[in-house]
């Protein structure tokens, strides 16, 4: 029996395209088709597993109208891929689909993360995945414990563990999201390292890891803050990313209040990624 599909379909500005894409993307979204309209807007059109419907719509609030077509046939959600190229994230990591040769810029002292991020994660060139890529260079250093939550096609995890990391622990609570970052990892040279599982923060140590990525949304990481701050090192860092810049206060309040300061702040559109540091002596 095949699986059932949905396409999700709405209408927005020029200027909300990269926007609303990477809201859907962050949704779960297979792929996007883009139809430029006579009136200067651009249709969306986003096929979905029909179980990833209600994530789409709570996603984009009641700020964009969408209307849902169901079908059984999911043909041409990869045709992404077709136009996926290689990218840059901060100052040495390269991004390379799988199914591509690696690019001619490509100098000796990039790190090359090979990555087929598999239908159910697009891309993965979103400005949050580029955003914790370049704190991941910054803050990983040889021997740290890393974590990974919600770690979809396993690119975070993969770049910790090739910046050094002894041990990186992925999670995500879709089941697929493991066997794609587990087959990127032994692509990579680091399946040793990455060990991944499914499940959320509840999967990892207490007080162990010395940098926590979560590349999730909003809601799930204030929802998680008590959590996600009992899984940092003392003295660790916590990357929290998927957030919009309107939301980042609300984000930051939830993780201070148990016992973690803003240390950098960095905004690539509208989207927001955060660093924190566990206080001494917090719980």
């Amino acid at each position: 029996m095949s699986e059932e599909w949905s396409t999700v379909v709405l209408v927005v500005d020029s200027d909300e395209r990269e926007l609303v894409s990477g809201l859907l993307w962050e949704a779960g979204v297979a792929g996007i088709e883009e139809i430029d309209q006579p009136d200067g807007r651009i249709e969306l059109r986003a096929g979905c597993r029909s179980g990833v419907v209600e994530d789409v719509r709570r996603s984009l609030t009641e700020r964009w109208s969408l209307e849902v077509d169901r079908t059984e046939d999911d043909a041409g959600l990869d045709d992404w891929r077709e136009h996926a190229v290689a990218w840059r994230a901060g100052a040495r990591f390269v991004v390379v689909p799988a199914w591509q040769p690696p690019p001619e810029w490509i100098t000796g002292a990039d790190v090359v993360l090979v990555v087929d991020p598999d239908r159910s994660f697009g891309s993965g060139s979103h400005p949050t995945t580029r955003s914790c890529l370049a704190a991941v260079e910054r803050l990983v250093r040889p021997g740290m414990v890393v974590a990974d939550i919600g770690c979809g096609s396993g690119v975070l995890a993969i770049a910790a563990a090739r910046r050094g990391a002894s041990a990186v622990h992925a999670v995500d609570t879709d089941p697929q999201a493991i066997v794609v970052t587990e087959a990127n990892a032994q692509r990579n040279g680091v399946g040793a390292r990455v060990q991944a599982a499914v499940g959320s923060v509840e999967r990892l140590d207490a007080g162990r890891h010395d940098v926590v990525l979560a590349n999730i949304g909003a809601a799930t990481l204030c929802e998680l803050a008590p959590e996600l701050c009992g899984s940092v090192a003392p003295g660790g860092t916590l990357v929290l990313s998927g957030v919009l810049d309107t939301q980042s206060d609300a984000v930051i309040d939830a993780h201070a209040a148990v016992g973690f300061d803003v240390t950098q702040r960095e905004l690539d559109g509208e989207w927001c990624t955060i660093e924190l540091r566990r206080r001494d002596g917090s719980d």
